[in-house]
C-alpha cells in the first residue's frame, strides 16, 4: 500500500464521518447537489446515456423526457452512494423503514430445493441495500463483487458489505467460489446487466438490439440446478425503497441442449430487466456503455460520445 492510498482512505472516511453525522433530510439534500454537479461536469457520460435512450425508447419519448431521466439518473446514484455510506445504521429492528420487500417467498421456494440459487439483479436502484436487507432477513447471502484497487478502501467495503452477514466473492476465479456456495443451498446475488468483452460472451436481444451479455448465471444454473431469482430494488424518491422480487423462479431443464438453455434462460432475464426499465427507467445506469461490443468487436454506437 502506498501514501495514496492511505490518503484516499482517510478522504472517505473524512467524508463518511460527515455524511454519518447529519440527518436524513440533510443527506438527501447533499445527495441531491452532488447529483446536479456530476450532471453538470460529465458531459461525455451524459452523451452515452443519451444515446442509451435513444437506442431504447426511440421516439417513445421526448427529447426533453430523456434530459430528465438523465437527469434523474444522476440525482439517484448520487443518493445510493450516501445511503451506501449510511448502511451501518441498518438493522434487524429498522430495516422495513428502508426498505419493504414484494414477493420475499420466493427465497423460501427456491432454497428449498436443496440446491441454492441464484439472484440476478441489475446496477438498477440501490443493489447494496437489497443485499444488506436480505442479510438481516437472514438470507444466507454471497455476494459477487468487483475488488477495489486501493487495499484499503477494499477492505473497507468489504466491512460495510459483510456487516449485515453477507460473504463476498470477488470474480477473479470465482466459478469454484460459486459453485461451493450453491453446495452450501445459499444465495448468490449475481449483477449481470454489462456489457462483456470477453470470448465467452453470448449476443441476445436487449430492448431489440443485440448486446454481449454474460452467460454466467444461465450456465450455473444449468449444471447445478439451482433456480434463478430476479428482483430489483426500486426507490421511492425519499430514501427508502420497494424490493420487487419476481414471483416465477426461472429454472433450467436439465434435459435440454446446454446452448440453447443457456440462450432462453439469458433472453429471458434480460425480458425481466427490461420490463423493469420500462415502468421506472430512471434507476438504471444509464452512463454505462451497455452496448458497446458487437458480434465482433466494438460496435461503433458510442464513438460520438
Amino acid at each position: 500500500m502506498t501514501l495514496v492510498h492511505r490518503i484516499q482512505l482517510g478522504a472517505i472516511l473524512l467524508f463518511e464521518g460527515l455524511v454519518r453525522m447529519l440527518p436524513h433530510s440533510w443527506v438527501r439534500a447533499m445527495g441531491s447537489s452532488l447529483g446536479w454537479f456530476a450532471y453538470a461536469l460529465s458531459r461525455k457520460h451524459r452523451r452515452i446515456a443519451r444515446i442509451n435512450l435513444d437506442l431504447v425508447f426511440g421516439e417513445q419519448l421526448t427529447p426533453r423526457q430523456k434530459t430528465q431521466i438523465i437527469q434523474r439518473t444522476y440525482r439517484h446514484f448520487a443518493h445510493a452512494l450516501l445511503e451506501t455510506l449510511t448502511l451501518y445504521r441498518l438493522n434487524s429492528n429498522n430495516f422495513e423503514r428502508t426498505a419493504k420487500s414484494h414477493n420475499q417467498g420466493v427465497f423460501e421456494q427456491a432454497l428449498a430445493k436443496g440446491h441454492g440459487a441464484i439472484l440476478c439483479t441489475a446496477h438498477y436502484g440501490n443493489w447494496e441495500i437489497m443485499n444488506a436487507v436480505l442479510g438481516l432477513q437472514k438470507v444466507p447471502m454471497s455476494v459477487m463483487a468487483r475488488p477495489i484497487d486501493n487495499p484499503l478502501v477494499h477492505v473497507h467495503l468489504e466491512r460495510i458489505r459483510g456487516a449485515t452477514g453477507n460473504r463476498i466473492i470477488y470474480k477473479h476465479k470465482s466459478v469454484r467460489k460459486i459453485l461451493a456456495a450453491l453446495a452450501e443451498n445459499r444465495v448468490v446475488g449475481i449483477v449481470n446487466d454489462q456489457n462483456v468483452h470477453d470470448r465467452n460472451r453470448i449476443m441476445i436481444p436487449f430492448f431489440g438490439h443485440m448486446a454481449a451479455t454474460t452467460p454466467t448465471p444461465a450456465a450455473i444454473a444449468y449444471k447445478t440446478g439451482a433456480p434463478i431469482i430476479t428482483g430489483y430494488s426500486v426507490p421511492n424518491g425519499d430514501g427508502t425503497y420497494e424490493l420487487r422480487y419476481h414471483p416465477e423462479l426461472i429454472e433450467a431443464n436439465p434435459n435440454a441442449d446446454k446452448l440453447e438453455e443457456i440462450d432462453r434462460i439469458s433472453r429471458l432475464l434480460n425480458e425481466r430487466l427490461e420490463a423493469q426499465i420500462r415502468d421506472v427507467p430512471h434507476p438504471w445506469f444509464w452512463v454505462h456503455k451497455r452496448f458497446k461490443t458487437g458480434e465482433t468487436g466494438p460496435s461503433g454506437i458510442y464513438d460520438r460520445a
